[in-house]
């Protein structure tokens, strides 16, 4: 109905417009051809345009504010009813939905679900823990009711145009970067304590793929690709002086997220396997706590909920 009016007012418009274009046209051509005609005339014509013009505006501002209220009311719903539905028996089946679930592992369920919390909360710069809890369901409502998703990390001082890693000590986030743009995101394991995973700006050394280990001092040396290999398949050799450390795979599943190694930076293997090939050597490795990667021009806040 309204949109019916809306047009009636819009033909009305064009009809005054012709007709008062008619009139001064006529006006303006022989002033004493047409003595009933004055410039008042003309002037009320104006002033019914300005009036309907008006009139229109409101409307279709009263429209706006309509619909603008039924779509937050509409959110409002949407959010209350995901915040019943989503409980510890059903949270997979939305992790699943938004494709986080990857069945890395064929005979261990409980990690394939472990990793797939670890992904989910890395992509939305959360603490990483790999478990369900009050802070992953809220931001499982914020993403679900949310009609996007969208990074929301700024970066105002990128080291390089081409791509780059970013090791957030406080969330145990992975991120690469293309310039300012995030490509991927992954949860790890850093130093226990977070310190041995030295704060600083580094750059990509070495790559190995299946990589030997020497025993760090500790312990028997393992050869690369085998089972027991604490560096798992991948390994991303970074510059510090004070010993051999990088990014590499794992053959302990269950410590990534948490802050256990002994200052490496520690990755699924599916995960470093992934973004292997698209790190290359020289690419610059920024490892810093929250704080220190702010004063760096990154920042990683959460992911809010996305309504345009």
């Amino acid at each position: 109905m309204l949109k019916r009016l809306l047009l009636l007012g819009t033909l009305m418009i064009a009809i005054l417009f012709e007709s008062t274009a008619v009139c001064v046209a006529a006006d303006a051509k022989d002033k004493n051809q047409y003595p009933g005609v004055s410039q008042s005339a003309v002037k009320i014509d104006t002033t019914i345009l300005d009036k309907t013009l008006d009139t229109q505006k409101k409307q279709q501002e009263a429209q706006k504010k309509k619909e603008e209220a039924a779509a937050k009311e509409k959110l409002q719903k949407k959010v209350a009813q995901l915040q019943k539905d989503i409980t510890a028996n059903t949270y997979l089946k939305y992790i699943k939905q938004l494709g986080y679930y990857k069945k890395a592992s064929k005979s261990d369920e409980k990690l394939n679900i472990r990793n797939a919390l670890l992904l989910f909360q890395s992509n939305h710069n959360m603490s990483v823990t790999g478990t369900y809890d009050t802070a992953t369901k809220n931001m499982l409502v914020q993403r679900l009711s949310s009609n996007k998703f969208v990074y929301l990390d700024k970066v105002t001082k990128a080291p390089t145009k081409g791509r780059w890693i970013a090791v957030n000590k406080t969330t145990r986030v992975l991120t690469l970067y293309e310039g300012a743009k995030v490509l991927k995101k992954y949860a790890v394991a850093v130093g226990n304590p977070a310190s041995l995973t030295k704060s600083g700006k580094f750059i990509v050394t070495i790559k190995l793929i299946n990589p030997d280990w020497g025993g760090g001092g500790f312990a028997d040396p393992v050869k690369g690709g085998t089972p027991q290999n604490p560096l798992g398949t991948r390994w991303i050799g970074i510059n510090r002086t004070d010993g051999s450390y990088g990014i590499h795979g794992t053959n302990s599943f269950y410590s990534i997220g948490k802050y256990i190694s002994h200052g490496c930076i520690r990755m699924s293997n599916y995960c470093v396997e992934e973004m292997y090939p698209l790190v290359p050597v020289k690419a610059p490795v920024w490892v810093g706590t929250q704080t220190e990667l702010k004063n760096w021009s990154i920042t990683q806040p959460l992911f809010k909920q996305q309504v345009s």
